[in-house]
């Protein structure tokens, strides 16, 4: 029997999912919002993600705008948030299957995560 490596490789994802985001609230009350995501990599049982706002603005992190919105039945810009992100599998929704990415925005953000790992 052949034995597993340690190391998962890393194998390219092209999806749309809605990732489950823990919230809790002043009372303690802990419930999960659906946010949009990216799934571009995936290791193992890990995806490795980036999340998708409509917004200019998210905190301290960096947001670069999409050259298209991946969601066809959506004409407003779309942003994505520059700070990579690894989950388990079941931490995502079903996929969304109308929502495509542009060749030229899922180049840019494979690169972006190939020069954080250096």
């Amino acid at each position: 029997m052949k034995k597993k490596s340690k190391h998962a490789p890393l194998r390219r994802r092209h999806e749309f999912r809605y990732h489950k985001v823990p919230v809790v609230l002043d009372s303690g009350h802990i419930f999960n919002i659906k946010h949009p995501a990216y799934i571009f990599l995936e290791k193992g049982n890990i995806f490795i993600y980036v999340s998708l706002t409509h917004s200019k603005k998210v905190g301290e992190n960096i947001v670069i705008e999409l050259k298209k919105n991946p969601n066809s039945k959506d004409q407003s810009k779309s942003y994505w948030i520059v700070e990579f992100k690894e989950d388990t599998k079941n931490r995502f929704g079903r996929k969304l299957p109308d929502w495509k990415i542009d060749k030229f925005d899922d180049l840019n953000i494979l690169n972006e995560y190939k020069k954080s790992k250096e």
